[in-house]
């Protein structure tokens, strides 16, 4: 099958590389003239580290990144208890990844180029129609790509290709958007934690450990906050030594790592959107990632939902090799997961990144308690690990690889457990 992948981000290159080892002729399409990440640090869930262990990459991730045993949140100041969160509540060898993006998209570029995927660059794909076969046609403003026998749209969140034959719901931007950099850790002071501080809902301070990069013997951290996204040109104005301060006094064990910026230059601008389609399929076309149900950062779990949809897809295609029939069995069999995970995106976010004043309040003094209480607290860590389908289900990433069972009694741990860090 002839198969065009636009977009060389996480989805794009995990379907991709599915793909191709599927046997299909994959090409992809790229905007840049050379493929590259864009964003900082991410969390890899069990979910999305079953999906790289089936491409054989997730061995290479856990030694390029940091063990994620779970979440630490405090209110800023107050220090009181909101988070506190482990993955080891669902099994005693579980974890997650703290990577940075380009590390990861690393991995899965070289699988690519091991596979010697072509990779068209400098086409931005906005159009797409049909030719007399009914077989569709990519068009950048200037030449037409194809036929194909199916195109799968991975452009992400701002994707121009999802207009065109999506059955789009809501595509809105969220009000709330984040700057972010990446320091050095040499106190050594954050590890196995994503670490959070809450200023009501206005601001969220957050450190993640993310490996040692570039060979560097330090570890290093993601290191994030979050403001209104018109805010952000009178943050600049304010300069660098006032937004220092202001975290400081939020959190001042952080001082070390919020000085490490020179410029405010040095740390990038990121928005965010809310994208929810009534379908994600159409005649021989598919929406695979962030194109096709982008949401908040605050579960943490665009690329891994990216890399479920990559291995799903592939697997929908193994089965049968009517198109159209495999995009809609691949539609219905992500439909719960990617739904749960936007309805709790939806209702959590104003609990942390809104202009609301009760929810802040009520965060405060329900969601400490909470994580201690045994059915709440447990389904907390499902939400996070990525594996929640439903209020009341959820999936087993061993069902994807078995180094990631949830059973306690998982047999397969032993061969993790030189990356897996002792309490």
């Amino acid at each position: 099958m002839k198969i065009a992948v636009v977009g060389a981000g996480i989805s794009g290159l995990s379907a991709a590389a599915f793909l191709k080892r599927s046997g299909h002729d994959v090409v992809i399409y790229e905007q840049f003239d050379t493929p590259r990440p864009l964003g900082s640090g991410l969390m890899l869930q069990p979910t999305g580290l079953a999906v790289l262990a089936r491409l054989g990459l997730d061995k290479a991730a856990i030694g390029a990144s940091s063990p994620i045993l779970g979440i630490q949140g405090r209110v800023a100041g107050a220090e009181r208890v909101i988070f506190d969160v482990s993955y080891r509540t669902l099994a005693p060898h579980l974890f997650g990844l703290g990577i940075h993006r380009g590390t990861l998209f690393s991995l899965l570029h070289d699988e690519t180029n091991r596979q010697k995927i072509p990779v068209v660059t400098s086409v931005v794909v906005a159009d797409a129609t049909y030719d007399a076969d009914n077989k569709p046609l990519l068009g950048d403003g200037k030449n037409r790509h194809g036929p194909f026998d199916l195109v799968i749209n991975a452009q992400g969140m701002r994707s121009p290709l999802r207009q065109k034959f999506a059955e789009v719901k809501k595509d809105r931007m969220y009000p709330y958007a984040a700057v972010w950099g990446v320091c050095r850790d040499t106190a050594g002071a954050f590890k196995n934690h994503l670490y959070q501080r809450y200023q009501k809902a206005r601001h969220m301070i957050g450190v993640m450990p993310v490996g040692k990069l570039n060979g560097d013997a330090c570890e290093s951290v993601a290191f994030f906050w979050s403001l209104r996204t018109h805010e952000y040109d009178l943050w600049r104005e304010q300069g660098l030594q006032a937004w220092r301060r202001h975290v400081v006094a939020l959190w001042p064990e952080v001082e070390a790592l919020a000085g490490q910026f020179e410029t405010l230059d040095d740390l990038s601008f990121a928005t965010y959107g809310d994208v929810v389609l009534r379908s994600c399929c159409n005649h021989r076309m598919v929406s695979i990632g962030d194109a096709a149900h982008a949401t908040s950062p605050q579960l943490g779990q665009g690329a891994n939902m990216g890399l479920m949809d990559a291995l799903v897809l592939d697997e929908c295609l193994r089965q049968t090799e009517d198109v159209n029939a495999a995009i809609k069995t691949y539609a219905e069999k992500r439909k719960r997961h990617i739904g749960f995970y936007q309805t709790a995106s939806h209702w959590l976010t104003p609990f942390f990144q809104s202009d609301a004043s009760f929810h802040p309040i009520l965060r405060d003094a329900t969601f400490g308690l909470m994580c201690k209480l045994p059915y709440l607290g447990t389904e907390m860590v499902r939400t996070l690990a990525g594996v929640k389908t439903g209020l009341f289900t959820s999936m087993n990433p061993g069902t994807i690889h078995p180094d990631y069972d949830l059973s306690p009694d998982n047999s397969s741990k032993a061969s993790r457990r030189e990356f897996f860090p002792t309490p």
